[in-house]
């Protein structure tokens, strides 16, 4: 953070309306110094605020700098995610991806001015309270491997075994097997009940 008392956050979202409309709901704050992503900028901010899609990609980058959390010699910014996106899948990713906080579009203005606040001050993970029901609610999303990821993507396609194997160039019988461990892992007997768990999960990368 600054020396000063000020909060420096910068708002980086798709839709340039409610990028506007954050700019100005978080510029009303007292302390916080705030600025749209494609406004030139002094220094660096204490907190991102992105949705979704630009959060991962924002995290995508300062993973792929050789040093984490520096980049070009100045520190990479906190990022909090606020997003329409609430299925458990699309939370956990943006969490594994290094997201320090994650609020629903929906929630009370004054809930993201706290999670900016808490994420600037170094706390820990910040979730909003429905995110916070939804993970407590929901089993949290078991780790998938990267070829039951691929299986499974191809399963909620409908795809059977064969076709599965044909599209992965490996046998009927891996597939089964791994239809199998999917079915273990999301506590389920079939493959229409994996279809139907893992799109309401959120589970399957789209």
């Amino acid at each position: 953070m600054t020396g000063s008392l000020d909060l420096y956050v910068r708002v980086c979202h798709g839709d340039p309306l409610a990028m506007a409309g954050l700019v100005s709901l978080i510029g009303e704050e007292p302390g916080f110094q705030v600025q749209a992503e494609n406004e030139p900028g002094e220094g660096m901010a204490d907190v991102v605020v992105a949705d979704h899609a630009c959060a991962l990609n924002l995290l995508a980058s300062a993973s792929a700098v050789d040093q984490p959390g520096v980049a070009g010699g100045f520190r990479m910014p906190r990022v909090i995610v606020l997003t329409r996106r609430d299925k458990e899948g699309e939370v956990m990713r943006a969490i594994a991806s290094g997201a320090h906080g994650y609020v629903r579009q929906d929630a009370d203005p004054a809930e993201l001015m706290d999670a900016i606040r808490h994420v600037a001050r170094g706390g820990s993970l910040y979730l909003c309270k429905g995110t916070k029901a939804l993970i407590r609610h929901g089993k949290p999303c078991v780790g998938f491997t990267a070829r039951e990821e691929d299986v499974l993507r191809y399963l909620v396609k409908g795809d059977c075994n064969k076709g599965i194997a044909r599209e992965l160039d490996i046998s009927a019988n891996t597939v089964k097997a791994h239809v199998a461990r999917i079915c273990e892992k999301l506590h389920v007997g079939s493959r229409a009940q994996v279809a139907a768990k893992a799109t309401q999960r959120g589970l399957v990368r789209v």
